[in-house]
């Protein structure tokens, strides 16, 4: 079985290569329904991030009592610290329920992962292959202010958050461009398999 990790920035267009990557019967899961599903529903998760975030007189739950991950994205796209904090949470369980992943899926030729944080965390060994996505930058920044309902500075203030795109391109086995046809990513996507499957 190979592992093939998925990474690349906000609003590069990850979610359109998992799509593309589920159309070819590759099974693929996604760190960020993860820990969306962390936030919603697991109460040990829950309790952590409400208490992390406390000491800011902040109370970063929602009206049903999970995890609003507006009012935590506003936070830690400004504040490192807190960030670095909130994932010493996460990225440990995200981890385990890649690997559960993983193992249930292990009669495939090729099973998927969709990580941004997959460098910045330290997941490099998890996979056999790392695939980078990458964006033009202004296409980025426009998708992610439409997409997020933010201001030009909001948005560069998240771009500028995240591992630059190039050091994530040079670091990983393959790169997607994202910037042109959306037939063109899946062209790229399609021939990414093909050499996948050329060295299984």
């Amino acid at each position: 079985m190979i592992k093939l990790g998925i990474t690349g920035n906000i609003a590069s267009g990850k979610n359109l290569v998992e799509s593309f990557l589920k159309e070819e019967g590759i099974p693929v899961i996604d760190s960020d329904k993860i820990v969306h599903n962390l936030l919603e529903t697991d109460k040990e998760v829950i309790k952590q991030v409400y208490e992390l975030f406390q000491p800011l007189g902040i109370d970063v739950r929602n009206e049903k009592g999970s995890i609003s991950r507006e009012k935590v994205g506003k936070i830690v796209f400004q504040d490192e610290e807190k960030r670095k904090e909130l994932e010493k949470i996460l990225h440990p369980i995200v981890k385990s329920k890649i690997e559960e992943f993983f193992y249930k899926n292990k009669k495939n030729k090729i099973v998927a992962a969709t990580v941004p944080l997959l460098f910045e965390a330290h997941m490099e060994k998890m996979f056999d292959y790392i695939a980078a996505v990458t964006v033009d930058k202004d296409i980025q920044l426009e998708r992610l202010m439409q997409r997020s309902n933010l201001t030009k500075e909001e948005a560069l203030k998240r771009i500028n958050a995240q591992m630059p795109q190039e050091e994530k391109a040079a670091k990983a086995n393959f790169r997607i461009d994202n910037s042109g046809s959306i037939e063109n990513t899946q062209i790229q996507v399609k021939q990414l398999l093909n050499k996948l499957y050329s060295n299984y």
